[in-house]
This record gives structure tokens, sequence and C-alpha cells, in this order.
């Protein structure tokens, strides 16, 4: 009985991930999506907030269909996992239109809280991310910026970052950036902005059950050397279970 064991007990809630079987370019089959929650579960994971790419001419008119998919797999994890909470959401790529869409329910919030998971391009510009989000926050909104690491102009300066979260902004980072797989540079940004309490979610951003799997492991471990146990347990379990809860954080 050791650490890990005693984390999988109090169980981690993903909330950015591809796991609805054919409904965008996560999941390709309902076995793969299984065998991602395989993994997920293994990596002591007990919820997910399944986040669809929604968008605008590319994947903005399947809403009926990722409900669909999203109840066959509920029932298939069920099954296999009762004690696994699945949940619904969309990963929101940011476009003129997308306040009205949340109003008029042709988007997912994530699991049916204020929480809204929105994504840019890497390479937008810092002044129109920062509208964009303002925007949502104005309008009733709680924005969860996905994958932050990946704006190069958000990424530039980690005062950027801080007036984000001063404006009701959170973070997400990817569990692969910590574990280091995309370099040492952008991992000691991260760490960086997790010590000076700028991160609020990891999540697995997870696609496959191959290199772009739901594996906590390494981030976990480099984590838990750089900061402490309840520094995961904040982003990984406590936080999450604020969406959950429509609570604030």
């Amino acid at each position: 009985y050791n650490k890990m064991e005693e984390r999988k007990i109090n169980g981690y809630i993903d909330i950015h991930c591809h796991i609805i079987p054919h409904v965008d370019d996560g999941a390709r089959s309902s076995t793969q999506a299984l065998r991602m929650i395989d993994i997920a579960y293994s990596n002591g994971i007990r919820g997910m907030i399944a986040t669809p790419h929604y968008e605008v001419g590319k994947y903005d008119d399947n809403k009926e269909e990722i409900e669909k998919n999203f109840e066959k797999l509920k029932n298939l994890v069920a099954k296999k996992y009762p004690d696994f909470e699945l949940y619904l959401g969309n990963e929101i790529f940011y476009s003129y239109g997308v306040v009205d869409n949340l109003e008029e329910g042709r988007i997912f919030t994530l699991a049916d809280s204020d929480y809204v998971l929105v994504e840019f391009s890497p390479n937008d510009k810092y002044k129109y991310i920062s509208e964009s989000l303002y925007e949502l926050v104005n309008n009733g909104y709680t924005p969860v910026l996905a994958h932050c690491e990946r704006y190069e102009e958000v990424m530039a300066d980690i005062e950027n970052v801080e007036r984000l979260v001063d404006a009701g902004v959170y973070i997400q980072i990817n569990a692969h950036t910590i574990a280091g797989k995309y370099g040492r540079g952008i991992r000691k940004k991260v760490l960086k902005m997790i010590k000076n309490d700028l991160v609020h979610f990891i999540g697995t951003d997870t696609h496959s059950d191959g290199h772009r799997s739901p594996d906590l492991e390494e981030c976990i471990k480099y984590l838990i050397k750089k900061t402490d146990e309840e520094t995961v347990e904040r982003l990984l379990s406590v936080n999450p279970r604020k969406i959950l809860a429509k609570d604030y954080i």
C-alpha cells in the first residue's frame, strides 16, 4: 500500500479528453474508447468530462450524435467500472458568435456548469485571446483556457497569465507537457506557473490509447518531486470536483 494506491482511492477527474467515438479526431471506436478508459482507470482517474471539439465549419453540427454516442459509451463504462463517472462538455474553438451558441444550448458547458473549456490557435495574438475570454466572463461564463502552454504570446510573459487569472479565467495544462513530452523549456515555465498558483487544472487531452493516451504517471511523479502531494490533489481532484459541484475555485 503506497501513495499511488492512496491517490487512486481519492480518484482524479479529467476535465479535458476526446473519448466519445466517431464525433471528432479522438476515439475512433467504442473499443478504443474503452481501452482509453482502462488506461485512465489504472492511472487513478475516476471521472472524465468528455470534451469533443466544437469548431464552426468543422465540428458544429453534431450535437445529437455527441449525445447519442456519449450515452452509449456511458452504458458500456458503467458495466465495466461502476465507480467511474462520465460527464459531457465541449472543447470550444473560439470564434465570433460562441456566446450566442452557448446561450442557445448548441454548445455544451463542462458537466452542465458555468465552466467552459476554450481553445485558440497557438499563434493567435494575446490581445485576441484575452478579449475573447473576457467576453465569456462578462456574459456569466467561467472560461477554462485549454492547454494554455500552447499559446506563444500568452506564454511569452508570466504576467500575461496573471492578467488572465485576475480577470476570472482558469488555466488548464496538459499532463504530457508536465511529463516533459514537449521539452524542458515549456515544462519549466509551466512549473513556475504552478508554483505561482496560476494553474487550476491538469487534463489528459487524450485522443487515443497510443501516444496521446490518458497516462498521468510521469506527470504525477514530476509534480511530487518538484511540488507536493497537495498540489497534485488540487489540480487533479479538488478543483475538477468544484466544476462537478458547480462551485467556484
